[in-house]
């Protein structure tokens, strides 16, 4: 009997042990990733400086256009299947599901790859043919190429991350890709090398191809494009496709409308407008970043609060991350309309015409932060499928706006564009989680219901 009490105290004590070293790995997981990203921001921000102070006004133009032109268009490659991947993959691994495991993965690497081979023909074909200066057509060229690695990178990464190698997940993209670009492009200037663009294009090829390979090697037989993985026994691939597609769009909105901006700048802005656009939308998304970095770590109580059908605490927490939120963007308003012609001499005298746009993108972020909250709740709810026709919606306001804006107001012209696609997004989102809800997650229907009650 009291072996047994022993053995059970001990048994106890273990589960306990194991549960708190499990939350605090999730813990460290969770603000290791949040580093990452900030680390990662840092250093893609002393990249632009650096370039802005290094070269010409319409070099920078072309570099800035080929990195967005590697984000957006590496994560179209990846048809959706990186961010799918999360959930599904976390999922089936957690139960023990190797039969789905593979089929997902067979159904990503086929897509996937399709898409590679798509987009490379496509930027060839844009390079000879596409109404494009010499530079601007390198660019997209560029990016295209270096985008097929990325793309590869950010699944491998979802495997990582279903494994709990959390490092491995976001450090070669979050992390050494920006600073590897960073060292080169500082080598460059220390060396006194022969200040050519195309020098940055090649390194930006290169660098994704490093960061792909190197993480792929490290996860050995994990890796998603091992040539030794088996044939699934399953053929998952319309119910695959469709979840892929519909997460691909919302990722689209929620995460890339930036580099997007920039590449409509590319084809309706010389390079010159295309490097003031990039450094002013660049900038609104970098603080935009730091206004909406807490959300996350809310969901959890959020989560919480909803399931115990809490609508008092819900709604309270919920203002509270929004003002919050609101209150960080109000400043850095303020702070860009007091600041913002020192902050971007920091760049060169060519970026003082970035200071209007970048408080019209600052406006178009602070609808963004007001709105993330209501997409906050669509994913709790297990909505987010349903939002792809809104996200289609808002890339449509985006690139109409832009092709009657901007041969009117330049870069105005596309600040303003990205503003109503933000507003449009932000008050479709409320309505949409207001019908699948039944509550919305921003200020005003927060207010309303509190006045309300």
């Amino acid at each position: 009997m009291a072996l047994n009490a022993v053995d059970s105290s001990r048994t106890d004590v273990d589960v306990g042990q194991g549960r708190t070293g499990m939350f605090w790995r999730l813990a460290l997981a969770a603000f290791g990733l949040m580093g990452a990203r900030l680390s990662g921001a840092v250093f893609g921000f002393l990249t632009q400086i650096l370039l802005a102070r290094t070269f010409p006004a319409e070099q920078v133009g072309i570099a800035f256009l080929a990195m967005s032109v590697t984000t957006f268009v590496g994560l179209v490659i990846t048809c959706g299947y990186s961010t799918l991947a999360l959930t599904y993959l976390a999922r089936y691994r957690a139960f023990g599901r190797p039969a789905l495991v593979e089929a997902f993965l067979a159904v990503a690497r086929r897509d996937v790859v399709a898409a590679g081979l798509v987009v490379l023909a496509g930027g060839v074909a844009g390079y000879f043919f596409a109404p494009l200066t010499p530079g601007m057509a390198e660019a997209m060229l560029a990016g295209c190429i270096a985008a097929l690695p990325l793309a590869a990178l950010r699944i491998n990464s979802s495997a990582a991350n279903a494994q709990r190698r959390f490092t491995l997940s976001y450090a070669p993209d979050f992390v050494f890709r920006p600073l590897l670009l960073l060292v080169f492009i500082g080598v460059m200037v220390l060396l006194g090398v022969d200040r050519h663009i195309e020098y940055v294009l090649v390194a930006l090829i290169v660098i994704a191809l490093v960061a792909a390979v190197g993480q792929a090697l490290r996860l050995g037989p994990d890796n998603v494009w091992s040539l030794k993985a088996r044939r699934p026994s399953r053929n998952l691939a319309r119910f695959f496709r469709h979840r892929a597609g519909a997460m691909l769009l919302v990722t689209v909105v929620g995460g890339a409308t930036a580099d997007l901006v920039v590449m409509l700048g590319g084809v309706f802005l010389p390079p010159d407008q295309v490097a003031v656009l990039a450094v002013a939308v660049r900038l609104a998304a970098l603080v935009g970043f730091f206004s909406a970095a807490s959300q996350p770590f809310v969901l959890r109580d959020l989560a919480s609060a909803m399931s115990s059908a809490k609508s008092a605490e819900t709604n309270r927490l919920l203002l509270r991350m929004n003002l919050a939120g609101l209150s960080l963007m109000a400043a850095a308003i303020i702070a860009c309309a007091v600041l913002g012609p020192w902050v971007l001499r920091i760049y060169g005298r060519d970026y003082a015409a970035a200071y209007w746009p970048l408080l019209l993108f600052l406006i178009g972020q602070m609808f963004r932060v007001s709105g993330g909250m209501n997409g906050e709740l669509l994913a709790l709810g297990g909505h987010q499928v349903k939002s792809a026709t809104l996200c289609v919606a808002a890339v449509a306001v985006l690139v109409v706006a832009a092709a009657i804006l901007t041969p009117i107001w330049h870069v105005m012209g596309l600040a303003t564009a990205s503003v109503c696609a933000e507003a449009f997004w932000a008050v479709g989102l409320a309505l949409l989680t207001q019908r699948l809800e039944g509550r919305r997650g921003d200020i005003v229907g927060l207010l309303l219901q509190r006045r309300a009650t």
